[in-house]
């Protein structure tokens, strides 16, 4: 049966008059009858007892009028539902981030898509960008905020670019050189050095190392650490130094201090990656929506 039968039929059961109903449905009174009369046959029993004088629901219309109103309650909460995924609104997405990606404008940019997309369910993960990239290609998240740099082979899946940051010095308090307004790079040549684990970001690591050794610094790796949060806990215990994203800098830990660096190190690229034939309408909306406070 046709939810549009479904609408007839409730429409004249509210109305008990064929000419009124079929005013409020904008079609002829004949048609309409003949539709009842149709609905009627495809159920085998009678719903409305006629009369020239009135209308009414017999036991069986009783029966069929809250449940026609139900199925159709029920169809249009499906359409509802189906726009609003189409239309990006509603549905799940699963996001893999690397530590660096949450500064204040990430954070406050899904605070406030989480207000303006009720219907959207986010589930946020952090990664390293091994991990991201791996969860992304066999299917356990939608998209991933990573870092991307030339020496890395993406070309299976897409991306874009979200932020761009710098390298800052993470040092104790007490460190010596501290006391310096930007940091030479030539001066972390031999000091103790918190690098983070290669498998983590193999080509940002091969690529941050590349750039030390070209200015003669040999950093004397004390440590290694897979997350930033990790690194921070052990420059702050006076363990080493460290490089880090300056987005870690928005994160105020006790016994932490950071410094410019003054020569070149790689730009720390973050960008969102997606599986190919992968990006939804809901995924599109997300990213839009973060590059809008990113900017």
């Amino acid at each position: 049966m046709r939810f549009r039968k479904l609408q007839y039929f409730v429409t004249v059961a509210e109305e008990l008059h064929f000419g009124r109903a079929a005013a409020r449905l904008h079609i002829a009174q004949p048609p309409l009858s003949q539709q009842i009369k149709s609905i009627e046959d495809e159920l085998g029993a009678t719903l409305f007892e006629r009369s020239s004088q009135k209308v009414q629901l017999t036991p069986a219309g009783e029966v069929f009028l809250p449940k026609a109103r139900a199925l159709l309650q029920s169809w249009q909460q499906l359409q509802d539902d189906i726009k609003l995924v189409a239309n990006g609104s509603a549905g799940s997405l699963s996001l893999g981030f690397v530590w660096a990606a949450g500064t204040p404008h990430f954070s406050k940019g899904i605070a406030q898509f989480k207000r303006d997309n009720p219907s959207v369910t986010l589930n946020l993960e952090e990664m390293t960008t091994t991990q991201a990239l791996d969860a992304l290609r066999t299917e356990k998240i939608d998209i991933a905020m990573v870092f991307v740099n030339p020496l890395m082979d993406i070309s299976d899946l897409e991306h874009q670019g979200y932020d761009t940051q710098t390298h800052l010095l993470a040092l104790p308090d007490d460190h010596p050189l501290t006391q310096k307004e930007k940091v030479p790079l030539s001066d972390l040549h031999q000091l103790p050095f918190i690098a983070f684990v290669r498998q983590a970001h193999p080509s940002l690591y091969d690529q941050l190392m590349h750039h030390l050794h070209q200015a003669g610094v040999e950093p004397n790796i004390v440590q290694v650490a897979k997350l930033t949060q990790t690194t921070r806990t052990l420059v702050a215990a006076g363990v080493g130094v460290a490089l880090v994203p300056e987005s870690t800098q928005f994160d105020q830990r006790e016994g932490l201090t950071y410094r410019a660096i003054e020569g070149t190190l790689p730009v720390l690229d973050i960008h969102f990656v997606w599986r190919k034939k992968g990006q939804t309408p809901l995924m599109t909306r997300f990213m839009h929506h973060l590059q809008t406070f990113a900017s």
